[in-house]
């Protein structure tokens, strides 16, 4: 059975909190206009296929939409002109679903490679039907935003991700209709290299080697994921069904990157920050008014955490190989403990102990000596001379961050 995948329902369920916005995009405007037109661009610029004269294309249509469950669905199939671009792509408008070839797809494929090719165009709509057309207003919404130049670096990246899973389970929908994953890989390839003869299993071994090379590869491209990566997630599909989710949300997503932060990934790292913070914060020597008032311009309402202890789950975000993000929170550190003067050396001290115990040395200790312009021989002498003056402060039980 087709379900979406989870990134798509999160995306959902967070513009639906969103009322005004999820309701002004749930109205249909304009949908009768958009289709003229859109028929009107599409006839001048393609070859339309007849569905009575090309039996060869439509009875796979036919076929797809019978295994999708969209019987009902009035499709049409074109052959762009003036393309050497093999492509194939669907456009839904107005309950109506437009199939466009680009190059010679048709010629290239065999005839079980053509039925993958359109299945995995037509499961588009299957994604925008469910949930009473929620997905399809849900990816309505985050291209827009995306889309806005002034909008946040975040929004694209979640757009970015809402699409490469959207390819994710069109693939799904293809296999459900051929019943084969060979011919859906061998048609990927084949559209990307122009091939004329592909060997599924030995793509399936070149893809395995590449994630044995780097097991931290993910997607890295803006509306399809690799073909590496997609025959990757199908093979994982095909073997455990549901239970591959978080193995190909790790081969879509990989580790959370500083540059490339979803706008869950955002929050995420915001809440984690706020943790971070009443940990490093939590010796009383360190609570002066300076100091919470820089807590303050990172989280308007912070507040202090007395329970704050190091637990697992924060080790294991330390521990991320991502550089990006141990290097921002080793700039927190560094912010604050340059922040009050009258503190003297001893949060400097704090600092360099904090990042031992959060995995975070290397990095922290790179940033000292960068912004302070030290050598290295210099840096650790600085680096005992600052550790002495914190262990040198006396903190009761109550202060110290570690549970027993």
């Amino acid at each position: 059975m087709l379900t979406a995948l989870s990134y798509h329902l999160k995306v959902r369920d967070y513009f639906k909190q969103q009322s005004k916005t999820w309701t002004f995009f749930r109205e249909a405007k304009n949908k009768e206009e958009q289709l003229k037109e859109f028929k009107t661009q599409l006839l001048k610029s393609s070859y339309k296929y007849n569905a009575e004269t090309d039996s060869l294309i439509y009875d796979k249509v036919n076929f797809a939409k019978q295994q999708l469950g969209l019987d009902h669905l009035p499709v049409t199939v074109y052959q762009a002109e003036f393309s050497d671009e093999r492509n194939a792509s669907i456009i839904y408008v107005d309950n109506e679903a437009h199939i466009v070839f680009s190059g010679a797809i048709t010629k290239l494929l065999n005839d079980e490679e053509l039925l993958a090719i359109i299945a995995h165009e037509l499961t588009h709509v299957k994604l925008f039907q469910l949930f009473d057309g929620e997905l399809e207003i849900a990816n309505r919404i985050i291209n827009a935003i995306a889309n806005n130049y002034n909008s946040d670096p975040a929004y694209f990246e979640t757009a970015r991700l809402f699409k490469l899973y959207t390819e994710i389970f069109c693939d799904r929908g293809s296999y459900t209709v051929v019943q084969n994953r060979a011919p859906i890989i061998t048609a990927l390839v084949k559209i990307a290299t122009g091939v004329e003869s592909v060997n599924a299993d030995s793509f399936l071994k070149q893809a395995d080697e590449i994630f044995q090379l780097n097991d931290l590869t993910k997607a890295d491209t803006f509306s399809h994921p690799e073909n590496f990566i997609r025959a990757k997630a199908l093979q994982l599909w095909h073997e455990q069904k549901e239970g591959a989710e978080v193995a190909i949300s790790r081969i879509i997503e990989g580790q959370t990157d500083l540059d490339k932060l979803d706008i869950f990934k955002q929050v995420e790292l915001a809440n984690f920050t706020r943790k971070f913070l009443q940990l490093f914060l939590k010796p009383k020597w360190f609570q002066s008014s300076t100091i919470i008032a820089l807590a303050r311009q990172y989280f308007a309402d912070f507040s202090l955490d007395e329970n704050a202890v190091l637990n697992e789950s924060i080790l294991a975000i330390t521990d991320t190989k991502n550089i990006s993000i141990k290097e921002y929170l080793s700039y927190v550190l560094f912010d604050f403990s340059s922040a009050d003067g009258s503190l003297e050396e001893i949060p400097r001290g704090w600092a360099f102990q904090f990042s031992e115990d959060l995995q975070l040395r290397d990095e922290f200790e790179s940033i000292v000596k960068k912004e302070l312009k030290m050598s290295d021989k210099k840096m650790q002498l600085y680096k005992l001379e600052v550790l002495k003056a914190y262990y040198e402060v006396k903190e009761n039980e109550g202060e110290q961050i570690y549970s027993e």
